[in-house]
């Protein structure tokens, strides 16, 4: 059959006979909602090949499954066994790791004084790999996977490399817009010692791994390359108003070892070639990711193709992983809620649920009696968008999604015990598909499923709110943030990210 395109919902994908060779995946467009965009350039590559794809099948809005990866990937261009030219790798989808000073790829994370010349490759400043995956081993060293086994004799794909001595090659960069200080704290750089901060000058320009909001109005970004201080810190804290971030992109860290799978079952359930073992703190790029499934995600690498059939599609028990980073065009403005009843004694409009007997009514709490024994602070209106002077809310689709409410609901009673009992503003809870679009929501939002609130805590920046329910919401939902409000969900895993604005 050779070589040919095939498109789907999820992605663009190169076809050789029925499995893929490579793929671009559709992001939401920043501008329009009921558009797609992808990365054309690499689209355009694929006919500079020699079995360039002389044919294309569309399956978008069928149901159809996503094809499988080809049980091998495109082999790169040959490296010089020595490793130590400089050379630009192939067009990659997934992460790149560039040399900034010459060093030593390693089999073991000791000083290259203590290894063999078998046991190490000297690589020249300048050159760059394709990698699937890093993990950091402590001692400021990494171990990268490579995509192919280029360096020495051509049989290893893991190795360890100094950190320092090298930089990711990623898409966000971070611009400072007013002199400031990076610190190894979100405190005023007055409060810190000289050994715990960095002065950065105006118009300097970083690339970042991704950022999270912190404290005090801070953002906590990590970097792509140890530039800053002694060399060997990544991570800093630095005041968000001095700073300008663009670019997005989401990774995947694992917390713990842990065997990504080829179906949401126990391990001890699957054949070796539908399992492999990831170790801890191991980082991937992620293209996309469903719903929780029987306590997995079901997770789409980006440039990462794992096990003896080379898989990018795995699914990993959740409370193993932590996603970071926001997808492309996640950015929504949704501020349709009522707020509270100005007159709780009136129930306000009656509103029906599927799956769900009787009548509920807008101004009634959701939960009559809460968990501390008060009457709920939460009403029914405030979750679907009640407007009694159209009559109009935003009816679920399912009774999953008033489950969903009911879950989360719980939730913000505990958030709003936690500071003291004060009022919080609902800025957004339960989307259906259409207005999570129109608002500029992640495609995959757990607003649409009823279990994520977007609120404020009056008196609170949100940054600070973020800061002080991280720990304590830990691997139960998502929790995230905007400048004007605070996201969480009880999507039952870690995920933790930044809208950017």
């Amino acid at each position: 059959m050779g070589t040919w395109i095939k498109e789907t919902d999820q992605a663009i994908y190169l076809m050789e006979d029925n499995a893929y060779i490579a793929s671009v995946i559709k992001r939401p467009s920043q501008t329009n909602p009921q558009e797609q965009v992808v990365d054309i350039k690499t689209v355009k590559s694929w006919f500079g090949r020699d079995d360039k794809p002389r044919r294309m099948t569309v399956a978008v809005g069928t149901g159809a499954p996503e094809p499988e990866p080809a049980s091998s990937t495109p082999a790169l261009p040959e490296r010089p066994g020595n490793g130590t030219e400089t050379v630009a790798p192939p067009n990659h989808s997934g992460a790149q790791l560039k040399v900034i000073s010459d060093t030593y790829f390693k089999l073991s994370p000791k000083s290259s004084s203590e290894l063999t010349n078998a046991q190490k490759v000297l690589v020249k400043k300048g050159s760059s790999f394709n990698i699937q995956s890093y993990t950091d081993v402590g001692n400021s060293h990494w171990l990268v996977e490579l995509l192919e086994p280029t360096l020495g004799d051509q049989k290893n794909t893991g190795w360890y490399v100094y950190f320092p001595d090298t930089e990711l090659v990623v898409d966000i960069t971070l611009t400072v817009i007013s002199d400031t200080y990076f610190k190894l704290e979100p405190k005023q750089s007055s409060e810190l010692p000289a050994t715990a901060k960095v002065f950065v000058s105006n118009a300097t320009q970083l690339t970042l791994i991704h950022s999270l909001p912190a404290a005090n109005q801070h953002t906590q970004v990590e970097l792509a390359e140890a530039t800053l201080g002694s060399g060997q810190e990544t991570t800093w804290y630095v005041y968000t108003p001095d700073i300008q971030i663009s670019g997005q992109q989401q990774t995947l860290e694992t917390i713990g070892d842990t065997v990504f799978k080829a179906s949401p079952a126990m391990s001890s359930e699957l054949s070796a070639d539908e399992k492999v073992l990831v170790k801890k703190k191991t980082v991937f790029l992620v293209n996309s990711y469903d719903q929780p499934e029987k306590n997995h995600v079901k997770v789409a690498l980006q440039g990462a193709y794992l096990g003896p059939k080379k898989r990018n599609t795995w699914y990993c028990f959740v409370p193993d992983i932590k996603i970071s980073g926001t997808e492309i065009g996640n950015r929504p403005d949704d501020s349709g809620s009522p707020g509270q009843p100005a007159n709780p004694a009136d129930r306000g409009m009656a509103l029906t649920f599927p799956g769900f007997s009787g009548t509920y009514y807008a101004n009634d709490p959701i939960y009559p009696q809460t968990q501390y024994g008060e009457r709920g602070h939460f009403t029914w209106g405030e979750s679907v968008h009640a407007d009694p002077s159209t009559g109009y809310y935003r009816k679920p689709e399912n009774s999953g999604i008033v489950y969903g409410i009911l879950n989360v609901a719980k939730v913000m009673e505990d958030v709003r015990q936690r500071y003291g009992g004060v009022p919080i503003q609902v800025n957004s809870w339960y989307r259906d598909p259409a207005t999570n679009a129109a608002v500029g929501g992640a495609s995959q939002s757990r607003h649409m499923s009823g279990d994520a609130v977007d609120f404020v805590v009056p008196g609170k920046h949100p940054y600070d709110v973020y800061a002080d329910l991280d720990a304590w919401w830990g691997s139960k939902g998502g929790l995230a943030s905007s400048t004007v409000f605070t996201h969480i969900d009880t999507r039952g895993y870690n995920a933790r990210w930044d809208y950017g604005y």
